[in-house]
């Protein structure tokens, strides 16, 4: 059983992709839509950031006016790029351990199909558990499969072995007795 990959997850929700020169205003009239997404910040067909509505908020605090700055002057650079075909037990590990602002999918030749979002890791670790589980039991189901053909060495069909052989005997056909005689 072949492990989830990265891009298995839903990467392409959750997120905005705008121009580094996109004016903060701008990205409040999506957040006020959908406060949850990320508002990635690319320059040509790189990601260089990532601005969320968390981000606007501290800076509006800070006394900058959201009206007139632009995306690049408030966004944070910190961004994981992983491979989509990444496993998505490394991929896991990989984010965990370099803890970054913004995840980032790319495909081979390294260019953006997606956004792993909180929301994709929490469901990548169940995803991942369930198919651990789910490979633990085959690897189970096959060792104790093995096990029993080389024990009985039956050369028996696999139906036979799940369903536990018959006997010989009882699969003759008997004759069944009647109540009529006519002799």
């Amino acid at each position: 059983m072949e492990e989830p990959t990265v891009a298995d997850m839903s990467i392409m929700d959750e997120h905005i992709v705008v121009e580094s020169r996109t004016k903060v205003s701008y990205i409040c009239q999506e957040l006020s839509i959908n406060p949850n997404h990320a508002i990635l910040v690319k320059n040509a067909d790189e990601i260089l950031g990532v601005v969320t509505a968390k981000d606007i908020f501290a800076k509006m605090a800070e006394g900058i006016n959201a009206t007139k700055v632009k995306v690049d002057k408030i966004m944070r650079t910190n961004i994981l790029a992983i491979h989509g075909d990444t496993p998505l037990s490394k991929g896991l590990d990989t984010m965990s351990s370099t803890n970054p602002d913004a995840i980032i999918v790319v495909d081979s030749n390294n260019d953006f199909i997606g956004y792993f979002s909180a929301r994709d890791y929490r469901e990548a670790t169940r995803k991942l558990e369930a198919h651990q589980l789910m490979s633990a039991r085959l690897y189970r189901s096959r060792k104790a499969i093995t096990e029993k053909v080389e024990k009985e060495e039956s050369g028996g069909d696999l139906l036979d072995l799940l369903l536990g052989e018959s006997d010989d005997e009882e699969d003759e056909v008997t004759e069944v007795p009647s109540m009529i005689s006519l002799d």
